[in-house]
């Protein structure tokens, strides 16, 4: 019992310490991002950037199973460190921590619910996460609205002013640094031996760039109210150009450009280039302009992203067969044309026309809805049993095809084999009065040999020939085009 159970306890074991070494990797990316947050506060005033409650919200989104208890104690425990390492006062970083950790904890259970979709591939998606960082930014500033008013007696500008800039700052945070995260891909699997060659830059991808960089050197040389338009032109070009998380990295950039140059005097903005004395009212129309430079070039790249999926699915819908889940006859003879014409397929190609047997006469026994379902039992177990490269379409009927590309003849006639057997073997449905149906089917093979040279409608027609062949001559057999293949016969 106890040799039984080790494995289990052995991986046990491995998901708590794969789990605490991404508890670890989440506290130390909060830290960094309290550490930026605190080093952007003037003497006497507010963070420009408030990025700590952000980066913990989009962590926790993009990795669901870190959302455990023992995360929020942690998160504060981090921030109580950043705060102590910046000499900021104990009660102002207990409140700020508190403040910060409300806020992460609205957005993220705001966007964790089953009916979110923070992945902003949808016009929906995108008003989601909106609505979430406006309710996370308010949040903060009613949890930590006292003594933002108390830091107020000091700054100048009115006191309203000054609650406004702690929430468009917050607003800002959530708004910049919550898109790059959730439009990041998905990682490849680790059990993955190969990868993909890296490919060098495609030359239409480097003129968006270049025109986001010289916006943003505009701002640097112009300055001025302008320089919230100079990188918007640029950036709605990436959104057409790059992906969506590479244009959400992008309006990032430019957003933390913008509102740190203006902050720090390196860009030319309002008349005190000092961040201590920058007017409230003019940091607050800074970061509400930073913020619709932000949303723009988003909401582009998701209208985009909802276009480029719905195109996907209408090409899937006129490539596949609705029933079966199958090529179409236009999309399968289109792929077996290419596969033909590749040069690369040194062994040749194989073809297999596979035709249900006494199908009419199931249809005609028990109705049209048992045909579909055998149809469909039929079509999962082809697909299940063939590799990842071969081509599996639904000619007409009863009848399919497979292309099998770079397989020898042998090889062919071993899968033709093993399909036929597969299906004869596991393959039985039950009616609506639950009486079994036991399916076979038959089988032509044909190999185009390179040195043939045939073309895809004389194989199609040996295929047809030898499946015929295979109907006369007992059904649930594989026959071959030619003598020179050697023919499986099954009885």
């Amino acid at each position: 019992m106890l040799t039984n159970a080790l494995p289990d306890m052995l991986q046990a074991l491995r998901r708590k310490h794969h789990s605490g070494w991404h508890t670890s990797k989440v506290a130390a990316i909060v830290f960094l991002a309290a550490m930026a947050e605190l080093s952007t506060q003037p003497a006497g005033g507010l963070p420009v950037l408030w990025p700590a409650n952000a980066v913990l919200a989009g962590l926790l989104l993009r990795q669901p199973a870190l959302g455990r208890p023992v995360v929020w104690p942690m998160a504060g425990a981090v921030l109580l460190l950043a705060a102590s390492a910046w000499n900021v006062p104990a009660l102002l970083a207990l409140v700020y921590g508190f403040a910060n950790l409300a806020s992460a904890f609205v957005c993220w259970r705001l966007l964790a619910q089953p009916d979110a979709a923070p992945n902003l591939r949808q016009p929906r998606a995108v008003a989601q996460v909106l609505a979430a960082c406006i309710a996370a930014a308010a949040t903060h500033t009613i949890a930590a609205g006292p003594f933002l008013l108390w830091l107020a007696a000091d700054a100048p500008g009115s006191q309203a002013s000054v609650i406004i800039h702690g929430f468009l700052g917050q607003l800002l945070g959530y708004c910049a640094l919550l898109p790059p995260i959730l439009t990041l891909p998905v990682p490849a699997s680790r059990n993955r031996r190969r990868t993909p060659p890296r490919t060098q830059p495609r030359p239409e991808t480097v003129p968006p760039f270049v025109c986001l960089l010289a916006g943003l050197t505009l701002c640097f040389l112009v300055g001025g109210p302008g320089i919230l338009v100079f990188p918007i032109p640029p950036l709605l070009y990436c959104a057409l150009a790059y992906r969506q998380h590479i244009t959400a990295w992008l309006a990032l950039l430019s957003v933390l450009t913008i509102t740190l140059g203006a902050t720090y005097g390196w860009i030319p903005f309002g008349d005190t280039p000092d961040p201590a004395g920058t007017a409230p009212w003019d940091m607050a129309s800074l970061q509400l302009g930073a913020l619709l430079l932000a949303l723009a070039p988003l909401i582009m790249s998701c209208a985009l992203a909802a276009r480029s999926d719905t195109i996907a699915a209408l090409n899937r819908a006129l490539d596949h067969d609705t029933l079966t889940e199958a090529l179409s006859r236009q999309a399968f003879l289109r792929g077996a044309q290419e596969r033909l014409q590749d040069p690369a397929l040194l062994r040749g190609t194989g073809l297999l026309m596979l035709d249900i047997d006494h199908f009419k006469r199931l249809n005609d026994t028990y109705g049209h809805a048992a045909g579909d379902q055998v149809l469909q039992a039929f079509a999962q177990t082809i697909r299940a049993a063939i590799r990842p490269q071969d081509l599996f379409g639904r000619i007409g009927g009863e009848e399919f095809g497979i292309v099998l590309p770079d397989t020898g003849p042998e090889e062919v006639a071993h899968i033709a084999e093993r399909l036929r057997a597969r299906v004869a073997e596991a393959l039985t449905t039950c009616t609506e009065s639950a009486e079994p149906i036991r399916i076979t089917v038959s089988i032509g093979a044909v190999h185009d040999s390179r040195a043939n040279g045939e073309t895809l409608h004389s194989l199609l027609s040996y295929a047809d020939q030898a499946m015929y062949r295979a109907k006369h001559g007992g059904r649930n057999r594989v026959c071959f085009h030619n003598a020179r293949h050697r023919k499986h016969p099954h009885a």
